[in-house]
């Protein structure tokens, strides 16, 4: 019996020794950039490790403990290959990471088993988890420590590894909460579209950030699952744009919790935001005469409202050009009017709209008209050519067509084509115009262009003459 108790009177003053070992080592350290720890066996030689998954390659674990992870298509080929440095003591990890993994090498190759017991110590062992390790390869084996398993405790976490029974080495980490910012308008106006949310210091192990969204109004009838994936951006933070659409246009409050996702699937929340959503009128600051048309919207209107107008006029000479538009219901409390620049005598200069219902506004929107495409054509060219090319840039993105009608001078509009104009990018468009079309005439030959909008009206942006030589 005394032998026992002495025997148990060691063990707790090892592990007192070590957890002192392990707080006093990690006082000092900063978090590690890494999610691993690599632990050879006493007596072992480091060997350079290659473990595949269904035939592929997939951890590669160098002399000095650096990592290198493989990541695959669903057809097998390799994306990326993820660097992570060597892990060296003090560990340190933060609680964003989710979890690290433990790799032993150098066990003997006849072992059948090998566990990771791992707890916090706050409360000793009140959370302690037999980790079954996983062997990927003759001697190493590796077992994954997941915050989420002792509740997401920050402080000194403790693991002993057995092979077969028997206890062979020992490891402690320190998990910290350093703190995930997230950054996100405290305000936001349906006319904008979206907004953005942004999570930043999250650590580099993290395959995925997602960002659930719901508004306050009626719960999370609104939620989106699968719960949208975020955007890595260049420098390690993660984005996402949070669509009104989605929401069916509601004001009020949206909700965003942001979870981190390690390679496993295993996740933790890491903050939240709320955005106070109103509602207003809303389109674009300034646009193109050649765009043909503008549409303007207003958000946030009464359900129980059935027409609204949006009388419409340009501040050049007043309302003498004033239309009264009425609305169409596009969404939930979503009207929109159209504004034709033809019916303003394609004026350029301030628009200006007022919205009403029933003799009441409710709200206003201006926007100026600018008229600054870019139109490009040679001044001459060769029948040998072939064709010559027309292009313009500065066309607003809600023009659906471009024609480019063409004919020679010779004999009037005998040879007239109207060519269809191919989008370069939103803002150009242009067209090839084949000779052999038009006889392998010489002279001059003239094409127009007109713009169409996705309502089918239309009108001129522009015109050039192109002198075209036999030699």
């Amino acid at each position: 019996m005394i032998a026992k108790i002495v025997k148990l009177v060691k063990h707790i003053c090892l592990l007192f020794i070590l957890f002192l070992g392990y707080a006093a080592s990690s006082a000092y350290a900063e978090a590690s950039s890494t999610n691993h720890i690599v632990i050879d066996v006493i007596g072992s030689s480091p060997q350079r490790i290659y473990t595949y998954n269904q035939g592929r390659l997939d951890t590669e674990i160098l002399q000095d403990s650096t990592i290198n992870q493989y990541t695959y298509d669903a057809n097998g080929n390799l994306i990326k290959r993820s660097r992570a440095n060597s892990s060296t003591s003090p560990y340190v990890f933060d609680l964003s990471s989710v979890s690290y993994d433990i790799y032993i090498r150098g066990v003997q190759p006849n072992v059948q088993q090998v566990h990771f017991p791992t707890w916090t110590a706050w409360k000793d062992q009140d959370d302690v988890e037999w980790i079954v390790g996983e062997k990927l390869a003759d001697g190493v084996w590796k077992g994954t420590v997941v915050f989420n398993r002792h509740g997401g405790e920050t402080g000194t976490y403790i693991t002993h590894i057995y092979a077969d029974g028997k206890m062979v080495s020992d490891v402690g980490a320190e998990v910290r909460n350093n703190g995930v910012t997230i950054t996100a308008p405290e305000q936001a106006s349906l006319a904008d579209g979206f907004y953005t949310v942004q999570a930043n210091g999250i650590p580099e192990s993290i395959k995925e950030v997602r960002f659930p969204t719901w508004t306050e109004h009626m719960g999370q009838d609104d939620l989106v699952n699968p719960w949208i994936t975020g955007e890595r951006l260049a420098d390690g933070s993660w984005r996402i744009k949070i669509p009104f659409s989605t929401h069916n246009f509601e004001m009020g409050n949206y909700i965003t919790h942001i979870y981190s996702f390690d390679r496993y699937g295993n996740k933790t929340g890491v903050g939240g935001k709320v955005v106070n959503v109103l509602g207003g009128a809303g389109g674009s600051k300034e646009t193109d005469l050649s765009g043909v048309s503008y549409d303007v919207f207003i958000y946030g209107v009464d359900p129980s409202i059935q027409s609204v107008q949006f009388p419409t006029w340009t501040a050049n000479n007043n309302q003498d050009d004033i239309e009264w538009i009425e609305g169409v219901k596009v969404g939930n409390g979503v009207w929109k009017a159209t504004v034709v620049y033809a019916r303003h005598h394609s004026e350029t200069g301030r628009y200006i709209t007022h919205i009403y219902s029933s003799g009441r506004i409710l709200g206003a929107w201006e926007y100026d008209v600018t008229n600054s495409q870019v139109l490009k054509a040679p001044v001459n060219a060769k029948i040998s050519d072939g064709y010559y090319e027309v292009s313009i840039e500065g066309i607003p993105a809600n023009v659906t067509r471009m024609e480019f009608p063409t004919w020679t001078n010779q004999n009037g509009q005998d040879d007239l084509i109207w060519y269809q104009g191919e989008r370069e990018s939103s803002s150009k468009w242009k067209v090839r115009i084949p000779f052999a079309n038009h006889g392998n005439e010489t002279g001059i030959y003239i094409t127009h262009l007109y713009a169409s909008d996705g309502y089918g009206n239309s009108r001129p942006v522009g015109g050039v003459t192109v002198n075209v030589n036999r030699y």
